[in-house]
C-alpha cells in the first residue's frame, strides 16, 4: 500500500450518517470518504439479541448516537469470520462500459481482500463475488440524479433499479449476502467522493431484505489509492466505525492525521481502538487500567502480522485514553514516524465531530524534517506525533503516558498513570 502524499483533491469526503437507536432500524444516510458499501442482511430477529458486541469489559465506554467509538450495534455486520459480498458491476444507456466489469470488479476486490485480512490478523475473510458482466441499469445516469450527499430516497432508487436488473440480467442470487456493492464504470462523472453508503428499512429483492446500501464510483483519472482507500473505508462505516475527519472544514484531518483508514484513506493501518471494536483484538489483548494508580504495560504494534496489545485508561462512561505501538509493519509500513501513538476517544462525540483526537508529540512542527512533505499540512503535521521513549505526556482525564523503552518483539513499554 502506497503512503503516497494526498494532493488536496484527494481528500474530500463528505457526510451524513445513521441514527442508531440500539436495537431499532432508523432510515438514513452514510456519505463517507469515497467507496461504498453495501450491506445485505437476512432478518433474523433471534441472532441479532444473540449478538454480543465484541467490545466489552471494564474499559468498554458505553454506546452513542450512531456510527460512533463505542460497542457495534447488534444489526449491524460484525467483521470476523468468512461473509460473503456480492459487487454489482453497473452501467448505463447513456454511458455505456468502457472497461471489462471483471477488470473493475477485481480493481477493488484484491485490494479490499488483501487489507480486510491482513487488518484483521486473519479473522476476517469478505468472499466477494462481482457480477460477470456489466448490468444496464433501467434508466440513463442523467435521470439518476446521483451526487455528493443525495437524500435517501435518491440512493434508494438508484439501488433497487441494480438489484432488480441484477436478477434480471445476470440470475444474481442474494441468498447469503452479507455485503453488496453497486460499483459504476469509470467513466461515469463521478468522483470517489460520490460514493455513498445507506442503510435501509424495507428494502427488498426476491425474498431477501436488503438492510444497507452502497454506491462506489470513481473516475479513470482518480487515483488507485484514494478508490481503493476509500472503498474499505466505506465498510468499515458499515461495521460501524465513526469518520475521524472534520465534516464542518470540509473533511481536513487535523484530529487523527493518517493514523485510521477512517480519517486519511489509504495509507496505514487502523488504529487499535477500531479493531478492539471490531472484534479483532480480545480482551487479552487490551491492557485495561480500570482505576486510580500507575501500572507498566507491554504494546505490541498495531501491523503486526499476529495482534496487538494496546493499553485503555477509561476516564469516563463515554470516554477513554488509548495508548498503542505503531511501527513500520504490515499496513503500517509506510508511516511516517514511528512511537507510541496516544489519543483519546469519546462516544458521545458523533461522526465527522472528532470522537477520536490524537496527542501531537512535536506540535507546531509542521512534520518536522521526515513528515513535513505530506499534502494537506494537517497531515503533514501529525506525521510525527508517536511519542519515543524517554517522552511522556498527560491527557484529559488525568492519565499521564510514560514511554519507557522498545520491546525485543518491537513494540514499546510504557508506564501509565490514572489519577
Amino acid at each position: 500500500m502506497a503512503a503516497a502524499p494526498h494532493r488536496r483533491t484527494h481528500r474530500i469526503r463528505s457526510r451524513a450518517y445513521r441514527t442508531r437507536g440500539r436495537g431499532a432500524s432508523a432510515l438514513a444516510s452514510t456519505t463517507a470518504l469515497a467507496t461504498a458499501t453495501l450491506i445485505v442482511v437476512p432478518v433474523n430477529t433471534a441472532a441479532a439479541a444473540a449478538h454480543t458486541p465484541p467490545m466489552s469489559g471494564p474499559c468498554a465506554v458505553d454506546p452513542g448516537p450512531g456510527f460512533d467509538e463505542g460497542p457495534p450495534a447488534s444489526d449491524l455486520v460484525h467483521p470476523v469470520g468468512h461473509k460473503k459480498a456480492a459487487m454489482i458491476m453497473v452501467d448505463f444507456p447513456d454511458l455505456p462500459a468502457s472497461a471489462e466489469a471483471a477488470d473493475r470488479s477485481s480493481f477493488f476486490a484484491d485490494y479490499g481482500r488483501a487489507h480486510l485480512d491482513r487488518a484483521s490478523y486473519g479473522k476476517y475473510q469478505l468472499d466477494l463475488e462481482a457480477t460477470p458482466k456489466w448490468i444496464r441499469m433501467p434508466r440513463p445516469w442523467s435521470s439518476y440524479g446521483i451526487s455528493r450527499g443525495n437524500p435517501p430516497e435518491t440512493t434508494r432508487a438508484y439501488v433497487q433499479d441494480a438489484l432488480d436488473a441484477a436478477r434480471e440480467q445476470a440470475g444474481t442470487d442474494f441468498a447469503g449476502t452479507d455485503v453488496v456493492y453497486v460499483v459504476a464504470d469509470e467513466n461515469v462523472p463521478a468522483s470517489p467522493s460520490v460514493s455513498q453508503a445507506n442503510v435501509f428499512t424495507g428494502l427488498r429483492t426476491g425474498d431477501q431484505t436488503i438492510h444497507g446500501a452502497a454506491l462506489v464510483f470513481g473516475r479513470h483519472q482518480d487515483s488507485a489509492l484514494w478508490q481503493r482507500g476509500n472503498f474499505v473505508h466505506e465498510g468499515h462505516h458499515l461495521y460501524g466505525l465513526p469518520d475521524l475527519y472534520n465534516v464542518s472544514r470540509g473533511a481536513t484531518v487535523e484530529w487523527a492525521g493518517g493514523w485510521d483508514t477512517m480519517s486519511m484513506a489509504g495509507i496505514s493501518d487502523l488504529l487499535g481502538w477500531h479493531k478492539w471494536k471490531l472484534g479483532w483484538l480480545g480482551r487479552d489483548q487490551v491492557n485495561c487500567l480500570d482505576s486510580t494508580g500507575t501500572e507498566t504495560h507491554r504494546l505490541d504494534p498495531v501491523g503486526g502480522k499476529d495482534g496487538a496489545r494496546i493499553t485503555v485508561a477509561r476516564t469516563g462512561p463515554s470516554r477513554a485514553v488509548v495508548a498503542e505501538a505503531r511501527t513500520r509493519t504490515g499496513l503500517d509500513g509506510e508511516i511516517c514516524s514511528e512511537g507510541v501513538l496516544l489519543y483519546t476517544v469519546d462516544s458521545r462525540v458523533a461522526t465527522g465531530e472528532g470522537p477520536v483526537r490524537v496527542a501531537d508529540s512535536r506540535p507546531h512542527s509542521k512534520g518536522g524534517a521526515a513528515c513535513g512533505g505530506r499534502e494537506p499540512a494537517a497531515l503533514a503535521e501529525l506525521g510525527d506525533a508517536p511519542f519515543r521513549p524517554g517522552e511522556s505526556h498527560t491527557l484529559p482525564g488525568g492519565v499521564t503516558v510514560r514511554v519507557i523503552g522498545g520491546t525485543p518483539d518491537g513494540g514499546y513499554s510504557i508506564r501509565v498513570t490514572k489519577r
